[in-house]
């Protein structure tokens, strides 16, 4: 068989150049060569193109799974945190502790609505549903439910702080949870 050599370099460059990767040896490629030394050449091109999008697709993928964590978190530790944070910032014990009360009912009832499927109305949500949800975030609380507490507390401060303040308070309330979050996936390198 007979190739025209020039031509299959000028195409074998272009098409490598959309995926970013150097055509090896397309020098190495005879006028005269076989279907057989054809297939080849086609196979070590190919693998040649697959091995940079692979690793890509293995890190982009591997993102998106570290992205997706959403790690328990010790509930007392971390509200522990948050409230001698809040009294910080507050200044009044009796004020943070409603500001808390209003805030862990909403946080643990969003919980257990997402994790049972379940809408409660006013009137099903008893005391003892609530009971039993705060239980549900003491025991299994995650970053997810911890991340909509801070957005909880900022929508309640909101009304009386400044909105640099309130970066300031989003902020640190960030930090608390980052600190308690023990992520397994961190480690997972592809």
């Amino acid at each position: 068989m007979n190739l025209d050599v020039l031509r299959l370099r000028k195409e074998l460059l272009k098409y490598c150049g959309k995926y970013n990767v150097q055509v090896r040896d397309s020098h190495a490629v005879s006028s005269e060569i076989s279907v057989e030394e054809c297939s080849m050449i086609i196979d070590e091109i190919v693998t040649d193109l697959v091995e940079p999008i692979e690793s890509n697709m293995r890190r982009e993928i591997s993102q998106l799974f570290k992205a997706c964590e959403n790690p328990e978190i010790p509930y007392f530790e971390v509200v522990m945190d948050i409230m001698q944070f809040m009294n910080e910032f507050v200044g009044d014990s009796h004020i943070v502790e409603l500001i808390f009360v209003r805030v862990n009912n909403s946080v643990a009832r969003k919980k257990l609505e997402i994790e049972d499927k379940v809408y409660y109305s006013d009137a099903e949500w008893t005391p003892e549903v609530s009971e039993i949800a705060l239980q549900k975030l003491r025991d299994s609380g995650t970053e997810r439910d911890y991340n909509f507490m801070i957005d909880q507390i900022v929508e309640i401060l909101s009304y009386s702080t400044s909105e640099e303040k309130l970066k300031t308070v989003r902020m640190r309330l960030n930090n608390i949870i980052k600190k308690h979050s023990h992520r397994e996936l961190k480690g997972l390198n592809i």
